[in-house]
């Protein structure tokens, strides 16, 4: 890889500023009390300077997380026994996403609130790929279960995987909202919710 040019070395460090300074804001201030100005002032650039990078405040949420997303997306599924149940495949990928969000579980409330309505903006595309990237590492498990004859079902795995995912997004949500509840926790009322979907798509046993 060749050495970056003087204006390239710039873009990225620029970048490298915004994150932080994003970063420590919405942990600092909250989502709602942060502002686009504050952030460029803090990372020593200018607002259209800021807004080459990201186009509205939500956007720059997801430039600062969808790195950490992403390596969440492989790792959560990364050495999953083949030879597992269902369920049990699942509920050791899942448990990745609770104990990630438990980190730092403001910043966590606020990425998930905001990604409902997450359509447009210069890292949207992104974040959208690394969701699909999660559905079909889901979809892949169902696959080799149905193949293995491990569940029973005519339905199209992309459609299950999908309800999957969203059911994980859903618990998330509600788990975030209680106060104090742990990455166990949430994970053990997931799988529950899960075994009775599973169930429902091996009607023959």
């Amino acid at each position: 890889m060749g050495k970056l040019s003087r204006r390239e070395q710039n873009k990225q460090d620029k970048l490298l500023r915004i994150k932080i300074a994003t970063g420590q804001l919405f942990n600092e201030q909250g989502f709602e009390a942060a502002t686009t100005r504050k952030i460029a002032e803090r990372a020593g650039v200018g607002l259209a300077t800021l807004f080459l990078y990201a186009t509205d405040k939500r956007d720059l949420l997801f430039l600062v997380c969808n790195d950490d997303l992403n390596k969440l997306a492989h790792d959560a599924f990364n050495g999953i026994p083949s030879d597992a149940k269902l369920i049990d495949q699942l509920t050791i990928a899942f448990r990745h996403f609770f104990i990630y969000y438990a980190k730092n579980r403001r910043l966590s409330q606020d990425l998930l609130r905001e990604l409902t309505f997450y359509n447009t903006g210069m890292n949207s595309e992104r974040f959208h790929e690394i969701r699909q990237i999660n559905i079909d590492h889901i979809r892949q498990l169902i696959i080799n279960a149905k193949q293995s004859r491990l569940i029973n079902t005519l339905s199209d795995e992309n459609t299950i995987a999908q309800m999957i995912f969203y059911l994980l997004a859903a618990e998330l949500r509600r788990w975030l909202s209680v106060k104090d509840s742990t990455p166990e926790t949430g994970v053990q009322e997931l799988r529950s919710m899960l075994n009775t979907l599973i169930t429902g798509l091996n009607p023959s046993k």
